[in-house]
């Protein structure tokens, strides 16, 4: 089986642990990374094994010799160069946000069902048999009827220059890391809520942290919290009708974190049960060459209803701190 020829759009900081964490597969291969300028191309190639650079996005979607490509441009840049790749006959990974509005997002997938390619939003947590497990737990019904969700993710972003400080560019704390737990929380819960509210911290037109609520007709409820400023921390809590789980959805697991916590015995009793570990880059990119070889979907796998949907929770929550009150999405 020959690897899937993976050209890069860009030689950001994420673009650069991409490369390294899809290293030891022999699924995938990392050919070429297209930057417009050519001195960081080039020095992005040689720091990291990549064996041609080239200088326009252009010519690298011209290419024969490239069967798809990954996009970790900005956020605001997704939908223009992924439709761009899919129009070359690329297969499409890019970066979470897939784009920043659910109308774009609907006319991605059908973009790549006109070309016939696959298109993937790069969630390396996704992937992990952590949140496989916890998908399946739930799905299974074993903890019986859902009844809330809550997740969590913050980080300090220190350099006053980072694009997601920017609202050109799809910037704010929401779009940037709120996507992981409020994607997790719309795929346990199956379907989109029929309210949801959230507050935020602004700074200079972006929110530098958010908080939310959502509520689903059934009486199911979650949050989500997201920060800027705030000490490295990401969880997901799960309380069903029977038992609950708590895990770290990780994009990367370490041996550390290669756990499920259980509750499911009286007197709050719980246990941990290990999962294994992995880098989230490797498993999403073999996921992503699986589909481009014709291979099913693994049922526990981004839907692009789920796509779609996060996406727009994402818009409904932004409406909600501007109008300052609950809306629906």
């Amino acid at each position: 089986m020959e690897p899937l020829r993976i050209g890069i759009l860009g030689a950001a900081r994420i673009a650069a642990s991409f490369v390294k964490g899809v290293a030891p597969s022999t699924e995938v291969s990392v050919r070429c990374v297209a930057s417009r300028d050519p001195e960081r191309g080039q020095a992005f190639a040689e720091a990291h094994g990549v064996p041609k650079a080239v200088d326009s996005y252009e010519e690298l979607l011209a290419s024969p010799r490239i069967d798809a490509v990954y996009i970790p441009l900005t956020n605001d840049q997704h939908l223009r160069w992924s439709l761009k790749a899919l129009a070359a006959g690329k297969h499409v990974l890019c970066e979470k946000p897939l784009a920043l509005r659910a109308k774009d997002v609907g006319e991605l997938y059908a973009a790549a069902r006109t070309h016939g390619r696959v298109l993937m939003e790069a969630f390396p947590y996704r992937f992990q048999p952590q949140t496989l497990d916890l998908l399946h737990r739930v799905r299974s019904g074993s903890l019986g009827a859902l009844r809330h969700v809550s997740g969590e993710f913050g980080f300090p972003l220190s350099r006053p220059d980072d694009y997601r400080l920017d609202a050109g560019k799809g910037g704010g704390a929401l779009w940037d890391v709120g996507v992981y737990p409020l994607s997790m929380i719309r795929a346990l819960a199956g379907s989109l809520p029929e309210q949801v509210q959230a507050l935020a911290h602004e700074r200079g037109g972006v929110d530098h942290g958010l908080a939310a609520t959502l509520r689903w007709a059934n009486g199911m409820t979650a949050t989500l919290a997201c920060r800027f400023d705030c000490f490295g921390y990401r969880a997901i809590r799960i309380l069903g009708e029977r038992a609950a789980l708590a895990s770290g959805f990780h994009n990367h697991v370490d041996e550390s974190q290669a756990w499920v916590e259980i509750h499911d015995q009286p007197g709050y009793a719980s246990r941990r049960e290990a999962v294994a570990p992995g880098n989230g880059f490797q498993l999403e990119a073999e996921a992503f060459a699986a589909l481009a070889r014709g291979e099913p979907a693994h049922p526990l796998w981004p839907s692009e209803a789920e796509t779609r949907d996060t996406t727009r929770l994402v818009e409904a929550l932004l409406r909600s701190v501007q109008e300052g009150r609950a809306v629906r999405p």
